[in-house]
Order: C-alpha cells, then structure tokens, then sequence
C-alpha cells in the first residue's frame, strides 16, 4: 500500500439565501468522508484540509478522490448545499 499527502480546498454553500445548512453539511463531510483519511484542518474555521490517502496504483488513486468529492457532493445537496473543491497532491503537480 502506498500512501500519499494532498491538500483539499473544500468550499461549502447554500443554494439560496433562504437555505440553511451550510454548517451541518460541513460538519457531516468533515466526519463521515474526510475522518477516514487522517483529515488535519489548516484553520478551524478555514477551508483548507491536509489529506493521507492510501491508495495500490493510480487509477485507485483516482477512483478514492472521485467517490470522496461525490460524496461530499451528495452530503452537501441533502442539506441543500454545493461544494466546490479543489485537491492537490502535495509533492508534485498533481491535481484532481
């Protein structure tokens, strides 16, 4: 098993003005998908994480940080929110 560091830009936010939700659907992403990959948060209130993923080869690589973005994707729109993100590895140039 190899493992690699990248850092995530995780932008949470409502669809609307009239929506709430924007801080439980951050709270969720943070401890049901990014929990499992030694998630270290730049800031507390920030949007920057420190991710450990191990991964086999490149395409499980890909195929980890494709299921985690879509997760927290479907976490968000169930609390009426959108994610932008951003994911680089952070020893080369690398980016998803």
């Amino acid at each position: 098993m190899k493992h690699i560091k990248v850092e995530l830009w995780l932008r949470v936010e409502n669809n609307n003005k009239f929506i709430r939700g924007r801080k439980r659907a951050r709270e969720e992403i943070e401890s049901w998908v990014l929990s499992r990959y030694d998630m270290k948060k730049k800031r507390k209130d920030g949007w920057e994480y420190e991710l450990t993923i191990p991964y086999e080869n490149d395409e499980d690589l890909d195929d980890i940080i494709y299921d985690m973005l879509q997760e927290a994707s479907d976490i968000a729109d169930g609390r009426y929110c959108f994610i932008e993100s951003d994911v680089r590895d952070m020893d080369s140039d690398r980016s998803w």
